[in-house]
C-alpha cells in the first residue's frame, strides 16, 4: 500500500500566478518591439540590396549600349517632365522589368507619398524629385521609382551641370513611406563641378560625405531632425547594415 503525504504537494496561489503573468508580460513588452524592429530592418536591407543591385546592373547595361555616364544625352531644363521621361526611357526602362509607367502623376497609384525622418510631409518644393515634373514607374516586384533630371551647362562656379536623381520606394505605396525607412535616393552625375570626384558615377545620395556628416543634424542628412535623404549612404558605408546609431 502506498501512502501519499499531502504535505509534500503544493499548488501555486492565485497571487503567485498573477505575479508570474505580470513578469512575463513585462518581458514581452520589452522584447517584442525589439524583435519586430530587427525583423523590419532585415527586411529593409534585403529589399534595399535587391533594388540597388537591379539599378546597378541596369546602369552597367546602359553604359554598354550608350557609352560612359558622362557622355549620356540629356534634355535642357530644371526638372522638366520631358527631360525626366527622356532619361528614364533611354537609360533605365529598357533594362528593367517594368510593370506600369505613370504618364499621369495625379492618379492615386502614381502619387509619391513621402515623409521625412522628422515626420514632416515632404512638399514638392522641398524635394523636387517628388514633384509632378518627374517621371515615375513601377517594377514587377512592386518597387516604385521616381526620376528627376537637371541640365544647365551655363551654370557657373562649383555646381551641378547635368545630373539625374532616382528616388525609390522599396515596397511601393505600403507604409511607412518615409525617407530612410522604405524610401531612398541615388544620383547620376553626368557633369558636376561641385563634386568632381563623382562625375560619371551612379551613387547613393551624399556618398562623398563622411559618416559623421551623414548622421549630423544638418539639411537632408540621416537624422530624425532632418529629412533623411542621406540614409542610403549610411547603410552603404556600413556594409549593408542598419547599425545601432542609425535613426530608425
Amino acid at each position: 500500500m502506498f501512502i501519499i503525504d499531502n504535505d509534500k504537494f503544493s499548488a501555486f496561489t492565485l497571487a503567485e500566478v498573477l505575479i508570474t503573468l505580470v513578469i512575463i508580460g513585462m518581458i514581452a513588452a520589452m522584447t517584442v518591439p525589439t524583435l519586430i524592429a530587427n525583423y523590419q530592418k532585415e527586411e529593409t536591407i534585403s529589399r534595399l540590396k535587391k533594388v540597388y543591385s537591379t539599378l546597378s546592373q541596369t546602369t552597367n547595361r546602359a553604359i554598354a549600349d550608350n557609352g560612359p555616364i558622362e557622355s549620356w544625352e540629356m534634355i535642357d531644363g530644371n526638372g522638366t517632365w520631358n527631360g525626366s521621361k527622356f532619361f528614364a526611357e533611354n537609360y533605365l526602362i529598357p533594362y528593367l522589368n517594368v510593370l506600369q509607367k505613370c504618364e499621369n502623376n495625379n492618379i492615386d497609384r502614381c502619387k509619391f507619398v513621402a515623409n521625412g525622418l522628422d515626420n514632416k510631409k515632404l512638399s514638392t518644393s522641398y524635394v523636387a524629385e517628388l514633384s509632378d515634373k518627374n517621371y515615375r514607374f513601377y517594377l514587377n516586384d512592386g518597387t516604385f521609382i521616381s526620376v528627376w533630371t537637371y541640365k544647365n551647362l551655363n551654370v557657373s562656379g562649383k555646381n551641378h551641370k547635368q545630373y539625374a536623381t532616382i528616388v525609390f520606394d522599396i515596397n511601393g505605396q505600403k507604409g511607412p513611406n518615409r525617407l530612410g525607412r522604405d524610401i531612398f535616393g541615388m544620383d547620376y552625375f553626368i557633369d558636376t563641378t561641385l563634386y568632381p570626384e563623382l562625375k560619371g558615377k551612379f551613387v547613393p545620395r551624399y556618398i562623398n560625405l563622411s559618416r559623421n556628416q551623414l548622421l549630423s543634424n544638418s539639411g537632408y542628412m540621416c537624422n530624425k531632425k532632418q529629412s533623411g535623404s542621406a540614409c542610403l549612404a549610411v547603410i552603404y558605408k556600413d556594409g549593408w547594415q542598419i547599425k545601432s546609431d542609425y535613426p530608425w
